[in-house]
């Protein structure tokens, strides 16, 4: 039963046309059997990323090394979760497909979207505009939902969810409350505290007395 489906428009002649409509509680219920397996599959990609990330030094790693390494992880930990379910489309992006949804993979920025370039392609799916996702131009109805995640300057990645997003805006978002993914401490810079100015003791006495 799809409780979330809901026709935007009707109008076949219109230019263009919206994708069908998600609601987070159909989500949650045509999605039950598989969003816990679907944030274990992230948890694996970064347990994956942080045995493989150390194996190169800071002082080798090539321009956005971390983030590709990061994504390949992902899609081969959700490619062994999913065996049946995922699929390239056009521009080698990454698609799951799940009971009539179609998941995107991207790091989110601050406000929960998506860091992505802003080009036609990327403001039509933001808008849930019926644009091709495929090199053969086929079209499709299905909603388009974000799994997502936010790494600070730390190298922290924490805080995965899913997000829902038309008229480019986030109209909600689902989280795992029971589960925190962070990275291999060894990629996290320390804190430094700053220095505090220590008065010699001639000084404590020369300052009660005066």
């Amino acid at each position: 039963m799809k409780a979330n489906i809901l026709n935007m428009t009707h109008n076949p002649k219109r230019p263009h046309v919206k994708r069908k409509l998600a609601t987070k509680e159909g989500v949650e219920y045509d999605l039950s059997e598989y969003l816990s397996k679907l944030f274990k599959a992230f948890s694996g990609a970064v347990r994956m990323f942080e045995e493989e990330i150390v194996k190169t030094p800071p002082q080798s790693r090539a321009r956005a090394f971390e983030a590709s390494l990061l994504n390949s992880k992902m899609i081969q930990s959700i490619q062994e979760h999913f065996p049946k379910n995922w699929k390239f489309g056009k521009y080698k992006r990454f698609l799951l497909n799940l009971e009539g949804y179609t998941v995107l993979f991207k790091k989110l920025n601050n406000k929960n979207m998506p860091m992505n370039i802003k080009t036609s392609h990327t403001l039509a799916i933001s808008n849930q505009m019926q644009t091709s996702l495929f090199d053969n131009e086929s079209i499709s109805v299905d909603p388009i939902l974000f799994f997502g995640y936010r790494k600070d300057k730390t190298g922290r990645i924490f805080d995965p969810k899913l997000v829902y997003i038309d008229e480019n805006k986030i109209q909600w978002t689902l989280t795992n409350v029971n589960e925190e993914v962070t990275v291999t401490p060894s990629l996290i810079t320390p804190k430094v505290e700053k220095a505090v100015p220590v008065l010699k003791d001639g000084l404590k006495k020369d300052k009660k007395t005066s």
